[in-house]
């Protein structure tokens, strides 16, 4: 069957985590796979950046366009809703548990949402065609390369709030273990983190995590939550067993209980030791664990998201939704702050005016925010000079 277009908006190119390469690779099983970056067309305006999107649209003869969602930066309901309507459009999302009620706004604009299970049904209830979608799940990356599992029990990722203390406990009872970070020779490509993933027994997925402080996130009430994380996936595919802290979206994705979940220290211990002492049943588990997880994997679940999109029908109309005035506040900063980051002095000037076609009672926080990073842009301008100079 013939592949169709697909064009996937980036903000930008991420250096470490790279997940535009996930997102690439993905579709790429299933799409003739476009993409375009936010950030690499800053010295344009607004307006400037979506009539080159609308030439691609035309020129590649797009069907369904994706655009990055979750932090605002150019990638607002204003600016979806003013690209070219001719194809479906959707929006894809990596960390909606801090962004959903942003991410609620943009959606008004789009006809469906890729995000993680838990949210896929917040999107669902009101009315948002939604469904789970993984990120690192190549499994031509996270495979088994037939490895020895020299290493017992593997832990990587940023650091979560009770890392320590379960560190602490291995240390304490002897448990031998390999932490690792991006930022480490032995683990700094994802090609290094699979192999190492590979020779594990034993993946440690930590699901609690600050709930952060943005305004708008009526979860910040509670300081953690417990959160989907796509390292579950990755040791799975990678034949590897992951032992879990308790998060809701694991109940959904492995409902008969393919991952072995933990609530405390306790039973955190006791899961490990089970296993590390009964190798019969950390091998079978495993095999179990890893069949639960290919239907996850790119060339698996890209025939789901086929047929998802397919089936998700264009709206004739946007959802009837009052944009907030905090929403359109976060984006005007935006489209300031990042042109005097990166020094665009022409085209902070020229989206100032732009700026002005937005409704009326926005003209206060346009002149406002243009003020205010201005002397970033002027001090930007004045250390390159004096730099060339």
């Amino acid at each position: 069957m013939q592949k169709k277009p697909i064009l996937l908006i980036f903000k930008d190119k991420k250096k470490v985590t790279k997940n535009q390469d996930f997102w690439k690779d993905k579709f790429s099983k299933g799409y003739v796979v476009h993409d375009f970056y936010l950030y690499d067309n800053l010295e344009l305006t607004n307006s400037k950046i979506i009539e080159l999107i609308n030439k691609k649209i035309n020129s590649e003869n797009i069907e369904t366009l994706l655009v990055e969602g979750d932090h605002l930066a150019i990638n607002d309901i204003v600016i979806i809703n003013s690209i070219n309507n001719k194809p479906k459009k959707g929006l894809f999302l990596g960390d909606d548990s801090e962004w959903h009620q942003v991410n609620l706004i943009t959606a008004a604009a789009c006809d469906f949402v890729l995000t993680d299970p838990l949210s896929a049904l917040k999107f669902k209830e009101l009315g948002i065609n939604s469904m789970f979608c993984p990120v690192e799940a190549n499994e031509e990356i996270f495979k088994d390369y037939q490895l020895s599992k020299d290493i017992d029990i593997l832990l990587f990722g940023r650091k979560k709030p009770d890392t320590k203390k379960y560190l602490d406990l291995l240390d304490k009872n002897k448990i031998n273990y390999l932490c690792v970070s991006p930022y480490m020779e032995i683990s700094n490509t994802i090609d290094k983190l699979a192999k190492l993933i590979n020779r594990s027994k034993i993946v440690i997925n930590f699901t609690k995590s600050l709930n952060g402080k943005k305004f708008f996130n009526p979860s910040t009430k509670y300081k953690y939550g417990y959160l989907h994380k796509g390292r579950v996936c990755m040791a799975g595919l990678s034949n590897s067993l992951c032992i879990s802290e308790y998060a809701p979206s694991n109940d959904l994705l492995f409902s008969n209980g393919e991952i072995p979940m933990f609530k405390n220290e306790h039973q955190f211990l006791n899961i490990i030791n089970e296993y590390l002492t009964n190798n019969e049943k950390l091998i079978n588990d495993t095999k179990i664990f890893k069949e639960s997880c290919l239907k996850y994997s790119d060339k698996e679940y890209i025939k789901t998201l086929n047929n998802f999109i397919n089936n998700t029908p264009k709206r004739d109309s946007n959802l009837n939704i009052k944009i907030p005035i905090w929403y359109y506040y976060i984006t005007i900063k935006q489209y300031f702050r990042l042109r005097s980051k990166f020094d665009k002095p022409k085209a902070y000037i020229m989206q100032f005016v732009e700026n002005f076609k937005l409704p009326k009672y926005l003209i206060p926080i346009n002149i406002f925010l243009f003020i205010r990073f201005f002397p970033n842009l002027l001090l930007k301008i004045f250390k390159k000079k004096n730099y060339n100079d």
